[in-house]
């Protein structure tokens, strides 16, 4: 009995691993890495810094979290990752939403209807999303000419 539980797990344990070697494993898990991120870095925050700091640290929050998610999606993905573009764009809007949503339920005093704030939030993750996602390809370069 316990063999077939042993081999159920195994089992069940690589169908997830080959589900997250798809290039659509890839994009959920650096999309839900990063929204996790943005939300815990928030309520870290929350309890250290006063309330109007929060709001302006928010765009540094998500563009960290967005330039993380971009070296991700091509550190796991590779080079030739179908429609980085497109799944950057997504990561960066993803990101800016979760971010304000999350300041919102931490400050509900906060209008949710902030224009500038979801314009600065949005920006900055997708300039920092594209930027990641260029370190990892300069890094994958660099790693290949030290190999040869």
């Amino acid at each position: 009995m316990l063999d077939l539980c042993v081999d159920s797990a195994r089992v069940v344990i690589e169908n997830i691993k080959r589900v997250f070697a798809t290039p659509f494993g890839i994009f959920v898990s650096t999309v839900l890495s990063g929204m996790v991120g943005v939300v815990i870095l928030l309520f870290f925050f929350s309890m250290l810094l006063s309330e109007s700091t929060l709001v302006m640290i928010l765009p540094v929050i998500i563009s960290f979290n967005a330039a993380t998610c971009g070296y991700g999606l091509i550190d796991k993905g590779g080079p030739d990752f179908p429609r980085v573009t497109l799944s950057l764009l997504v990561i960066s809007a993803l990101l800016a939403i979760t971010g304000c949503f999350a300041l919102v339920v931490l400050l509900p005093w906060e209008l949710i209807t902030d224009g500038v704030r979801w314009l600065v939030s949005g920006l900055s993750a997708l300039g920092f999303s594209f930027f990641g996602a260029w370190i990892a390809r300069r890094n994958k370069k660099l790693g290949n000419r030290s190999q040869s």
